[in-house]
């Protein structure tokens, strides 16, 4: 099934105002520099994580734990799940939590993550800049809403005021432009601006924006609060939106297969998991993210379709769509990576691993 449907041929970003420099490009570190800065990190790593998991395989005694990036949202809730649920994944998985998307991708450059919950457009760009990384899952389906003060009555009410997305390379972003595509509005007569999620609810209620689109459970909180109103789901733009991706380093998949199909596979098996135990699921979210308890619950029973964690292995026909709608909007200016070549499946492949 194709997603991105679009023929808008022209950038659709030059007014998009940013809160935050972002380097997905750039002149890369000195040399002397990154030696140095590499050699630093890997003392502290071997000094904080160099003792073996008591539990852990022959094999791997003496490794480091197996580091994730993530973030506080409901796509990347399948991270928190495993390690709650299971304990030998939790002895030898470490979830490295961030609070903004350039600091991961700096962090998975410099080669300090295995693997990271990261958005689709930014893996996308990342890849076609020549980082070796591999797309191994989707977060989740849906899970993204476009949300309006209660004085707006739709779209066209936008136009001369602010409206946040969470980062130019977002799926979020493109759905925004898309919708006002569709509708025949211009997206230079409003203020597109980039905004940390966790700050979209409070700006739309001190009236700094009229609205914002952005994964949950921050669209869930203007609504509980009152402050806004869920105009449409991203699946009404996109239907079977996605929004993050599980990437695994290349160097990870190649010094370490058998983890890293392990880690994949358990990360697929807590999809199933969560859609037949949704409150249980919020819960373990709620405490892993520092969240309202009611909140998260709020996202994840008030409908089994607001967020789905089902339909999960990456396909080619939904990344070149991407890619396609990336090159539209101008935001993929390096030749777009083959679908073909970075989904890796291997992890589907029947064999005995051991982590």
């Amino acid at each position: 099934m194709t997603v991105f449907t679009s023929s808008y041929a022209h950038s659709d970003n030059r007014n998009v105002k940013k809160e935050a420099k972002i380097h997905l490009s750039g002149p890369e570190k000195a040399a002397l520099w990154a030696v140095t800065w590499l050699a630093v990190i890997s003392v502290l790593h071997f000094w904080l994580n160099g003792q073996p998991c008591p539990d852990a395989p022959e094999g791997d005694r003496g490794r480091h734990k197996t580091k994730v990036a993530f973030l506080p949202i409901t796509c990347h809730l399948l991270l928190p799940v495993a390690l709650e649920r299971d304990s030998s994944f939790s002895s030898r998985v470490e979830a490295v939590k961030f609070s903004s998307w350039p600091d991961m991708i700096e962090a998975f450059k410099g080669g300090e993550l295995d693997a990271a919950m990261i958005l689709a457009p930014i893996a996308i760009s990342m890849r076609a800049q020549g980082v070796p990384l591999r797309i191994a899952l989707y977060g989740h389906r849906n899970g993204t809403a476009l949300v309006m003060a209660d004085s707006i009555s739709g779209p066209e009410g936008l136009i001369g005021k602010s409206v946040a997305i969470p980062i130019r390379f977002s799926t979020q972003n493109l759905a925004l432009l898309e919708l006002l595509e569709r509708r025949g509005i211009n997206p230079e007569s409003m203020d597109i601006v980039e905004l940390p999620p966790p700050d979209m609810p409070s700006a739309l209620a001190a009236g700094a924006i009229a609205a914002y689109i952005v994964g949950e459970p921050y669209a869930a909180q203007a609504e509980l609060s009152g402050v806004g109103y869920r105009y449409c789901e991203a699946d009404a733009i996109f239907e079977e939106f996605i929004s993050s991706l599980l990437i695994v380093s290349e160097r990870f998949l190649e010094q370490e297969p058998e983890k890293a199909r392990w880690l994949i596979r358990t990360l697929y098996a807590q999809g199933a998991w969560i859609e037949g135990h949704r409150k249980e699921a919020a819960k373990i979210g709620a405490r892993a993210y520092g969240l309202s308890e009611r909140l998260l619950i709020h996202v994840l029973t008030s409908s089994s379709e607001r967020v789905r964690y089902r339909n999960l292995i990456p396909g080619a026909e939904e990344i070149r769509a991407l890619e396609g709608a990336m090159e539209r909007r101008g935001l993929l200016s390096d030749k777009a990576p083959d679908p073909e070549r970075i989904i890796y499946t291997g992890w589907m492949e029947e064999q005995e691993d051991r982590p």
